[in-house]
């Protein structure tokens, strides 16, 4: 596909309901910066980076044209089977994610979902206390992202 023949599809602003189950936080670094962050303190928390999705790339090939867009999938089998002893149904909240989006304007922006509130669903003490740990794992994987 021709550079020519691609559509350019500009990124939305997030929806207010996103805020009920997703925490963000918006940076002026760009989105490489970013990642490389992410997947250091991912590692440094002792979790596992999983795979790097690229929708940039992807789009692209299929005849779109976005901004810098990555998702950063990561989680560890030490967490994994205390998930399965929980509430095997769970399995579909994991890996987490994190999805780091470039704006045109320069704002680069970070959005996760809160495993916290997804786990919470599961009406499962030991999955709540899962859910509420790895929300507080988010959280310090991103404290001083961008100093």
């Amino acid at each position: 596909m021709t550079e020519a023949a691609l559509q350019t599809v500009a990124f939305s602003e997030s929806g207010t309901a996103a805020a009920s189950f997703q925490r963000a936080l918006s940076s002026t670094l760009p989105v490489e910066e970013i990642v490389t962050r992410l997947k250091e303190r991912i590692l440094a928390a002792d979790l596992w980076v999983l795979h790097e999705i690229n929708p940039q790339m992807l789009l692209h090939r299929g005849g779109y044209d976005i901004g810098p867009a990555r998702q950063i999938l990561f989680f560890h089998p030490r967490l994994m089977s205390r998930l399965l002893a929980a509430d095997s149904a769970a399995l579909l909240e994991v890996p987490l994610k994190f999805a780091v989006i470039g704006f045109r304007e320069g704002r680069t922006e970070l959005r996760w979902l809160d495993p916290g509130k997804a786990f919470a669903r599961y009406r499962s003490p030991a999955l709540a206390a899962l859910g509420d740990e790895l929300a507080d794992v988010c959280e310090s994987i991103v404290a001083g992202l961008d100093p």
